[in-house]
């Protein structure tokens, strides 16, 4: 109930926490979206008391659904909101730069989280650059408070000027944790409503879609006036001035309070369109400018722009003149040192020795953890079983190549696996691997997928491939959550966000649905059954796919869904280390030469009894 509470009400909330607040209070109908890290825990949060507040919160099965579904009932003249991490936003943008043009009727709002220093992986990908291009507003607030407020606003913005609004984070304000002042919950009590309206809705010809992107363009100029409060400028008589917006203005504030600065600053809190005026205003009193943002130098080439319309001679410290990078996240040492850099003194505080010895003494004192799967996962069976039928088959290991995909399904690339060769985005490791396969290259291709992914993007590759005839191995391990972004349920769990029972949508119907004739299900925990699976399936003539179905390992212990755990024979044991080498399972500790199972970590999965050479594993007594 963190986010339930009267108007005047104080919290510390994440970022991510307040935006979910902010929904609450605009009065908003529906919030969906895809589990991704930095983004999840909105969705998360409301999907805890969307009962009790009567809001609809689902997981869609990839984010342009989501988007989509958010729209439609925008379009009715109810509030919505769409969440995505960034590389969802790429997912998503055929619906939203097609919707953009058509505009909304309720408050429509999309949420998307940018990395910097890719916290989550993928991309370093600045959204910031999308909303120009579509032509939408953003905001981007630099802490919890600013970003509840920003989502009421969004929507109020959004309506008013019919035009959906993008609000755009970074991985810093979505997990900063601050105070945040409850506002009023709006009560918004509509009739949905939908008129038909092809010249609007559709994009039949190109008068029409000329005029929605003309409209659009004015809209969009409108909402940045709407939302010019968050710009916040205030000049000194200082001829130094520093432009940022987003987390590094929280650094900058740090900074000038450290320091005692009074230089001029411009916070800029709507990102598209860019304050203009306000820009204008501070360059007008400055001879040097300093622009603080993250990723790309989208406020800087902004800055040049109006300063060559001014005619006026500004020096412009940023990216482009290496001040900063466009690589990576911000820090105090990082706006520090630009700073210095500007006004001519060191403001970095120098690095005392006594505490560097410390730090590097704590590094080398610091174990190296492998990056392995969790002890029991059904995904180590998988990998076991592929390497083994590929040594049935006689192939060495840079014979088969094994597309990967996101999620856990890619620690397969890591020791003592060494399998995935590839990882590009979601369902790419069955595009990858039919195009590998049509490349005429002699090598077999499995591409492995987990079931989430599968249902994100797989299904139209798998498609591609049955239409072409392509000779791959498709292995969708169905540990039926999404289990690398905080398990999430999928189509396949049988429950909804909220908790509610839903129908199981089984993979292998759909690949059956699809024209694959060879579909296969095992347990991974199976792994002599595992192993025949792929050698068949590696033996086929065309599309093939094998389902691996077991629940993820954590959620099986959260649900007591576990077996007893499993025990070594101090006798039989012979310390050949074929169970550690071969799994890498944290419930297994090499011991004076020998291995022992620690009890409180296995949960008794059997593979490790499966690749013993002399059988010396068997099941224990039970967990206490």
């Amino acid at each position: 109930m963190t986010v339930i509470g009267e108007e005047g009400t104080v919290k510390l909330l994440l970022g991510n926490e307040a935006i979910a607040r902010g929904a609450i209070e605009a009065g908003a109908h529906l919030v969906t979206g895809y589990p991704g890290t930095p983004s999840t825990e909105v969705i998360e949060t409301l999907a805890s008391v969307a009962k009790d507040i009567n809001m609809k919160v689902q997981w869609a099965v990839n984010e342009k659904v989501a988007f989509e579904v958010a729209s439609g009932v925008a379009w009715t003249g109810l509030r919505a909101m769409a969440t995505m991490k960034n590389a969802g936003l790429n997912v998503a943008s055929d619906s939203v730069l097609s919707i953009a043009y058509s505009g909304t009727e309720g408050g429509l709002v999309l949420y998307v989280a940018d990395d910097p220093a890719t916290h989550a992986g993928m991309a370093e990908q600045d959204d910031r650059l999308f909303a120009k291009f579509a032509a939408l507003p953003m905001l981007e607030p630099s802490d919890p408070q600013e970003a509840k407020e920003m989502v009421v606003e969004a929507f109020e913005i959004s309506e008013k000027n019919k035009v959906p609004v993008m609000l755009r984070t970074t991985t810093n304000t979505a997990h900063m944790f601050g105070n945040v002042v409850f506002g009023p919950v709006k009560k918004i009590d509509r009739v949905p409503d939908y008129s038909r309206n092809i010249k609007r809705y559709t994009k039949a010809g190109p008068a029409w879609c000329m005029e929605q992107h003309a409209t659009l363009l004015e809209n969009m100029k409108k909402a940045g006036k709407d939302a010019d409060r968050f710009n916040l400028l205030e000049l000194t008589d200082s001829k130094v001035g520093v432009i940022t917006a987003g987390a590094p203005w929280n650094l900058l504030k740090e900074a000038i309070i450290r320091h005692d600065l009074k230089i001029s600053t411009l916070k800029i809190g709507v990102i598209n369109p860019l304050p203009d005026e306000k820009i204008r205003k501070l360059l007008e009193k400055v001879d040097s400018v300093l622009i603080l943002e993250e990723l790309e130098p989208l406020i800087e080439d902004h800055v040049l722009k109006i300063l060559g319309e001014m005619g006026k001679k500004v020096k412009v410290y940023g990216k482009i003149d290496g001040t900063t990078s466009p690589v990576g996240e911000f820090d105090q040492t990082i706006v520090e040192g630009a700073l210095s850099k500007i006004l001519g003194k060191n403001l970095v505080s120098p690095i005392d020795p006594e505490r560097q010895k410390l730090i590097e003494k704590a590094k080398s004192l610091s174990i190296r953890r492998p990056i392995t799967f969790c002890a029991g996962c059904p995904h180590i069976g998988t990998y076991i079983s592929i390497l083994r039928a590929m040594r049935k088959l006689k192939y060495k290991s840079e014979d088969v190549i094994v597309t990967g995909d996101i999620g856990c399904t890619i620690l397969g690339m890591n020791p003592p696996f060494d399998v995935c060769w590839t990882e590009v985005a979601m369902g790419a490791s069955i595009g990858l691997g039919n195009g590998f396969e049509r490349s005429g290259i002699k090598k077999p291709v499995i591409a492995a997928i987990g079931d989430s992914t599968f249902y994100h993007a797989g299904i139209p590759a798998l498609i591609d491939a049955v239409w072409n005839q392509t000779k791959i191995v498709v292995a969708i391990m169905d540990n039926s959550i999404v289990a690398m972004t905080g398990h999430q349920p999928t189509p396949g769990s049988g429950f909804t966000a909220t908790g509610e029972s839903a129908k199981i949508v089984k993979a292998e119907e759909i690949a059956r649905g699809c024209g694959v004739e060879h579909v296969v299900v095992v347990d991974p925990y199976d792994v002599e059954k595992t192993t025949e699976a792929f050698v068949e399936a590696l033996k086929y003539n065309g599309p093939s796919v094998i389902v691996l179905r077991r629940l993820c390992a954590i959620t099986a212990i959260r649900r007591k869904a576990i077996g007893k755990p499993l025990v070594i024979d101090d006798e039989k044991c012979t310390g050949c280390m074929t169970c550690v080498k071969t799994l890498s399972c944290s419930a297994l500790v090499p011991i004076e030469g020998k291995v022992k199972i620690n009890p409180d970590v296995c949960i008794g999965c059997h593979i490790c009894a499966a690749v013993c050479p002399v059988k010396a594993i068997t099941e224990g007594t039970g967990h206490e």
